[in-house]
């Protein structure tokens, strides 16, 4: 074999190497290691699930948060697509698709507080057990918040407006995904 074939394979071995010490010292070493189905679990809706772990662990890899959008897509209940934005501002009051409505009510006595109301009139059984998850995904960055069980066709949480999932369930650049 030619002496430039036995240097391209020590060029390759070395930014192997390299990439996977790179990349080990950037994990966390107290994090539980993140497994497919904890993501499949997630994107079920799984309230057991620990989603504040598992939303930090695809957030700061591209693969997992492409991955996880692959099964939002193929096993979300709803979806609603980013949305076109009428004007140059990019919030909305309400998410409409044919499967649910989400929109929000301002707190009559707490300007900075509003209900997030979530309808679903076909609801399955599960949204009556476990609750709903409602995923809002962008280029780059997934939130999941969790909403109470389902009770005569709609369920409502009461947040703060400043807080992002809130911000980012009405930002015309995610798209929504229920599960």
């Amino acid at each position: 074999m030619p002496d430039h074939h036995y240097n391209l394979q020590e060029q390759l071995f070395s930014v192997k190497t390299l990439y996977r010490e790179l990349y080990e010292q950037g994990q966390p070493k107290s994090a539980k290691p993140l497994v497919f189905n904890d993501l499949v679990q997630l994107a079920l809706g799984n309230p057991k699930v620990d989603a504040q772990q598992v939303m930090q662990h695809i957030n700061q890899s591209l693969p997992l948060r492409r991955q996880y959008v692959q099964l939002l897509q193929k096993l979300a209940f709803a979806t609603s697509p980013v949305q076109a934005a009428a004007s140059s501002a990019t919030e909305i009051s309400s998410r409409k698709s044919a499967e649910f409505e989400l929109l929000f009510k301002r707190d009559k006595q707490f300007s900075d507080q509003v209900y997030v109301v979530l309808k679903i009139p076909h609801s399955i059984e599960k949204h009556h057990n476990q609750g709903v998850r409602v995923n809002c995904c962008s280029e780059d960055l997934i939130s999941s918040i969790h909403f109470p069980p389902i009770v005569d066709g709609k369920t409502q949480l009461l947040m703060e407006e400043s807080d992002q999932k809130f911000i980012h369930m009405f930002d015309t650049e995610f798209a929504i995904y229920l599960s």
